[in-house]
């Protein structure tokens, strides 16, 4: 299926969720998160703001461990990531970042919690189409960390998405029913939709 269409499908149907529902997913998924051997032996982790009924990992803020940066965009450059150290304000594509703190280099995170519109099992990712974390992580296509983990809706689980050259794939997907990749067999898990 054309990446257009399911990029569609997907927004349509996570902007029509409501916010209990959006609450409820999300709990569960940081809930699954937070038990991850690798964000739990984290000092350094990314994470982001949901907005539109994404997953909406903010209550990993309020952890004392691990460090949480969030991300900052500007209009065609990688992200930057910071550790906050005020309150959060509205920035480009109205998306809650912080405008004071600590910036760290991307290579300096263990593990990158990120946003998506749809995720196929082998984790090939679907974005908004802006390419900032296949940008900012392009590095990552020659090494092994940080470990980048997709966040999503189970129903944006899709059979397949046939990857750009660019893109780069997060290594574990973690929905509100359960937690794939690397070698942790899907077939456990129902399908989502294409």
């Amino acid at each position: 299926m054309d990446h257009a269409v399911i990029r569609r499908r997907m927004l349509d149907r996570r902007r029509a969720l409501s916010p209990e529902a959006v609450a409820q997913a999300s709990a569960l998924v940081v809930e699954r998160v937070r038990i991850l051997p690798g964000y739990t032996d984290a000092a350094l982790v990314a994470s982001y703001m949901g907005r539109d009924g994404e997953i909406d990992p903010a209550e990993l803020l309020r952890g004392k461990s691990p460090e949480v940066a969030l991300p900052v965009t500007r209009a065609e450059e990688p992200l930057r990531f910071v550790v906050p150290d005020g309150p959060l304000e509205l920035g480009s594509f109205g998306i809650r970042q912080p405008t004071t703190g600590r910036v760290v280099e991307p290579t300096e995170l263990e593990v990158v919690l990120v946003p998506l519109v749809a995720v196929d099992w082998s984790g090939n990712r679907l974005g908004h189409g802006a390419g900032y974390y296949d940008r900012t992580f392009a590095f990552r296509r020659d090494r092994d960390h940080p470990v980048l983990i997709g966040l999503a809706h189970q129903f944006q689980v899709v059979e397949s998405i046939k990857p750009s050259p660019w893109d780069v794939p997060v290594d574990l997907v973690v929905t509100e029913t359960g937690i794939f990749g690397r070698g942790i067999a899907p077939s456990t898990f129902p399908m989502g939709e294409d």
